[in-house]
């Protein structure tokens, strides 16, 4: 979990992360105190094992699909590159689920052929790191997805791969995504 000191101060957050669901307090809108975000999350399995990637120092993570580490330190941002992730991405405002879906598969895997089963929506909350004494919320839509396709090679993922369901628990993920993982394991 980042520090509050952790985060960039060189600009609002409302600024670097307009174009993506999240959202801090607001005198223009009716917003939760601590905010929230929204993101879609490509569960992808293979029989008892799924798919996890660990992105690579690539402006695209920042540009489509984890605009929140524009606000990390340095080191913040180091952290997240070192730690597993689901395939996931913010929602951009007025983009359908399933539009990011496509967005995280195609853009993000290289993957075309795929069929998505099951989606269910998640949330959980935490002690905001932006706006201490409140709670930041995360709404997530899961989508369980088959692919015979692996991921090629590629500039941003330095590394994706398929862990058995039973090493899940033991796998150091990146921010808000132990909690995905949790839901797996208690399914």
């Amino acid at each position: 979990m980042l520090s509050q000191t952790e985060y960039k101060s060189d600009g609002l957050v409302s600024d670097l992360m307009k174009e993506f669901t999240l959202f801090g307090p607001s005198e223009v809108h009716s917003v939760i105190k601590g905010g929230f975000c929204i993101s879609v999350f490509a569960v992808i399995s293979k029989g008892q094992r799924y798919l996890l990637v660990r992105p690579a120092s690539h402006p695209k993570w920042k540009e489509e699909w984890a605009p929140n580490w524009r606000i990390y330190s340095e080191d913040g941002v180091r952290n997240e590159l070192e730690k597993w992730r689901f395939p996931s991405s913010y929602i951009m405002e007025g983009e359908h689920p399933d539009s990011t879906l496509e967005r995280i598969l195609k853009d993000q895997l290289g993957i075309e052929r795929y069929s998505a089963g099951a989606t269910s929506l998640l949330n959980f909350y935490e002690p905001s790191r932006r706006y201490p004494g409140q709670h930041h919320w995360d709404y997530c839509f899961v989508y369980h997805v088959q692919s015979e396709e692996m991921p090629p090679s590629s500039p941003w993922l330095a590394e994706a791969r398929y862990f058995p369901a039973h090493e899940i628990g033991t796998v150091a993920f990146g921010s808000a995504q132990g909690a995905i993982a949790a839901t797996l394991q208690s399914a």
